[in-house]
């Protein structure tokens, strides 16, 4: 915002006008994000750096981050968001899906070594039942 409008504008307006190009620039990362344009809406989100960033702003930041792969900064910003919104039901669900999915993903790397294993077994025993079929036919 301009700092010499700024300056000539009551308090109550400037708080007022501050919220709506809040919830303005949210909408156009909102819109950005929808079409896929990630970095856009993220750049759009993070131009801002004056002040904190909202929980809406928070929320779409680790949304966009969630879809882009990085899980941890994502949880991160989820929990800033819940720290200003503790009642908001529909972060702490996205909050704990993160965490879940983290978790799921985490057994199956832990357990790469027995997937392996199951590999290799099943095709030594392919390869045995080719080669019986093979001798046999």
């Amino acid at each position: 915002m301009n700092t010499a409008l700024e300056r000539r504008l009551p308090e109550d307006t400037r708080l007022a006008l501050g919220r709506f190009l809040v919830k303005l620039r949210v909408a156009r990362a909102a819109e950005l994000a929808r079409a896929g344009e990630l970095s856009e809406a993220e750049a759009t989100l993070k131009q801002r750096c004056d002040a904190p960033h909202t929980a809406d702003e928070l929320d779409l930041l680790a949304r966009i981050a969630t879809r882009q792969g990085r899980f941890e900064e994502a949880c991160r910003l989820w929990e800033a968001a819940l720290h200003q919104v503790p009642g908001n039901e529909n972060y702490r669900r996205c909050l704990e899906s993160l965490k879940l999915g983290k978790r799921f993903f985490r057994s199956i790397i832990n357990s790469k070594d027995l997937l392996l294993s199951i590999l290799v077994w099943t095709t030594v025993v392919c390869g045995i039942a080719v080669l019986l079929y093979s001798v046999r036919g």
